[in-house]
């Protein structure tokens, strides 16, 4: 079986073809010697099917968070039903799955509320398995309805009994709606929680649950800014990744905002004759030293893709044993669209990169993997990535990528790169499955999971848009 390796070469990162069975990023002259690892895929199977909302979400849309969890020895899964015969945006219901030896079993659903955007899971341990919802209040309301936010908790071990709801104590609720963009994240070991809900394009509020189980604090964090067109226009930040350990926040997200640039939205407009065009094209991190008595700090920018109306995604946050916080994010240089008028010479890069920070500032930075207009090979990575910790403090990334090598084989595949320290490239291996997952999420620490050898994998396959999936695979 062909695999490929990924060659730094002056700081660019140029394709080869290795065939065997791992794939190495060694280089003349490096100092470092990455450990082998292997991957076996222990199952790969599909959990339930959906009908598509039409209401601007859907099954994997809070991608910021996870619908699966680990604990202990027991997995879960979170879905989304469709109810055709409902009008309006809140028109889907929650689904709870946990997995047994015979398969996958639905639960628990929800009988009486609806909602429009998937419900992330966290967990304190098997007997408290969390679920954030956002149920709409009025049956008769179609789109931006008011919501309540609360958090629902199981007994992992007996699902089908009944849930103990927690409701947040916010500091303002001005006025929570359908579109929560919220962002979700526990301290497994403290049994703490927070939760964000985004109040239109201004602010998020957030409240903050202790381990006492007393909403303890709550406040609002506001979106940094900039002036276009003359214009102060707030950067609005969704689909993020919270994490919280020992009462420290930590957030990272992209900018989602309307096209700020008059000219390029008016041609956008011109070629797709929509009236509005949502861009992703800054990166912004901040954190607080403690959400109990402390504002979160300034926010700083990460990376910026305004100038060529590139492409940002944040993927990932993972906090290791010494504090230390690591960002994974996507980049693309150019909306390919504008380029002919706006931007002729400009050329098409697409980046997986990874930062670490410390004590608020970035020691680390690098582009783990990137195709540039031009290479022989066209294989880049799209979809997600995430991190996955070992318990002996080993990272590895898992991505989805696609494109085309040299020789014109069209590439789909996941994969696990080894992260090493001082962010160099490890190992690389292809993850065997039969199908790729183009979209997905992984039980991981942000939720509450323990560091692992497995890899519980949840999302659509190729070929299976409409599927949502599991895959298994350990990784030693």
């Amino acid at each position: 079986m062909n695999r490929r390796k990924f060659i730094q070469q002056g700081g660019a990162i140029s394709f080869g073809i290795l065939t065997g069975n791992s794939l190495s990023a060694n280089q003349p002259g490096d100092s470092y010697r990455p450990e082998a690892f292997e991957l076996q895929l222990k199952s790969e199977e599909d959990i339930y099917t959906f009908v598509s909302a039409n209401n601007g979400a859907g099954p994997m849309w809070d991608q910021g968070m996870t619908n699966i969890i680990r604990a202990g020895n027991q997995v879960f899964a979170s879905g989304l039903e469709t109810v055709p015969e409902v009008k309006g945006l809140s028109n889907c219901k929650w689904l709870l799955f946990k997995r047994f030896d015979s398969g996958w079993k639905l639960e628990a659903k929800d009988l009486i509320n609806l909602t429009r955007e998937p419900c992330p899971l966290a967990t304190f341990g098997e007997d408290k398995i969390l679920l954030s919802v956002n149920p709409k209040q009025a049956d008769s309301c179609i789109e931006y309805c008011l919501t309540h936010p609360e958090i629902l908790q199981f007994d992992g071990n007996n699902l089908p009994q009944p849930y103990e709801r927690l409701i947040p104590a916010w500091k303002i609720n001005p006025g929570f709606n359908d579109h929560s963009y919220r962002a979700f994240a526990v301290d497994g070991e403290n049994q703490e929680l927070i939760l964000f809900q985004n109040y239109m394009y201004h602010h998020a509020e957030w409240s903050f649950r202790n381990k006492q189980g007393v909403w303890q604090s709550s406040d609002e964090i506001y979106w940094p800014t900039d002036t276009y067109n003359g214009k102060e226009v707030p950067l609005r930040l969704c689909y993020s990744n919270v994490a919280i350990r020992n009462k420290q926040v930590y957030f990272f997200s992209t900018g989602d905002i309307v096209e700020p640039i008059d000219a390029w939205r008016n041609y956008k407009k011109e070629l797709t004759g929509a009236t509005w065009d949502y861009v992703f094209r800054r990166l912004y991190f901040s954190w607080t030293d403690d959400i109990t008595q402390k504002r979160f700090h300034s926010w700083i920018e990460i990376a910026n893709r305004d100038k060529t109306a590139g492409h940002i995604r944040n993927q990932d946050l993972w906090l290791d044993k010494e504090g230390n916080v690591h960002l994974l994010w996507i980049e693309y240089a150019i909306d390919e669209r504008l380029r002919e008028r706006f931007f002729p010479k400009e050329k098409q890069e697409r980046s997986l990169n990874y930062a670490v920070i410390k004590k608020g500032k970035i020691v680390t930075r690098n582009a783990l993997l990137t195709c540039r207009e031009g290479d022989a090979d066209q294989v880049y990575v799209a979809g997600n990535a995430r991190f996955q910790a070992l318990p002996d403090g080993r990272l590895f990334v898992i991505y989805y990528q696609t494109g085309k090598q040299a020789d014109g084989k069209a590439i789909s595949e996941n994969a696990v790169m080894e992260i090493l320290p001082g962010g160099k490239r490890g190992t690389i291996q292809q993850i065997p499955l039969k199908k790729a997952f183009t979209l997905f999420h992984t039980a991981n620490e942000r939720a509450g999971c323990s560091p692992s050898h497995r890899i519980d994998i949840l999302g659509t396959q190729e070929g299976k848009e409409n599927t949502i999936s599991y895959a298994q695979v350990d990784i030693n």
